[in-house]
């Protein structure tokens, strides 16, 4: 099998780096779908009563139970007592989260953008090589 180089790889590499973007977008879009349609509906306000990679979360429900989760959102600003909003699923509290843009979107959008900026690379690299190859052959 022939080895490819220089300007003969851009558009191999391109859709590399093409088909890593378009994947990542599709999961990003699925993860914004699932926090979109999530079932928690409910909200409250909960407070940081511990730390364990992440702040753990206690809020007390519309009924009156109380419910832990782990956040894996971290920030060096939270402290023990803490107040956050909670977002959860009345009919599982387990099912919560700061109810914010890092506990609710940031995944999706970091997806987006990372991924994005691959899919703009690979688009790039393989119109790059397409535009750089003829006049190499010439």
């Amino acid at each position: 099998m022939a080895r490819v180089t220089g300007v003969r790889a851009l558009p191999i590499l391109g859709l590399v780096f093409f088909g890593l973007g378009l994947v990542g977008l599709i999961a990003a879009g699925v993860l914004a779908w699932r926090e979109k349609d999530s079932s928690r509906t409910a909200t409250t306000d909960g407070v940081i009563v511990d730390f364990n990679n992440g702040p753990v979360v206690e809020f007390t429900t519309a009924e009156g139970a109380t419910a832990q989760f782990h956040s894996p959102v971290r920030s060096s600003s939270f402290a023990r007592g803490q107040h956050l909003p909670v977002a959860y699923d009345p009919a599982d509290p387990g099912d919560a989260a700061v109810d914010g843009f890092a506990g609710r979107w940031f995944l999706p959008s970091l997806f987006g953008i990372i991924f994005g900026v691959f899919l703009v690379i690979g688009l790039a690299l393989s119109l790059l090589g397409r535009i750089l190859r003829p006049r190499q052959a010439a």
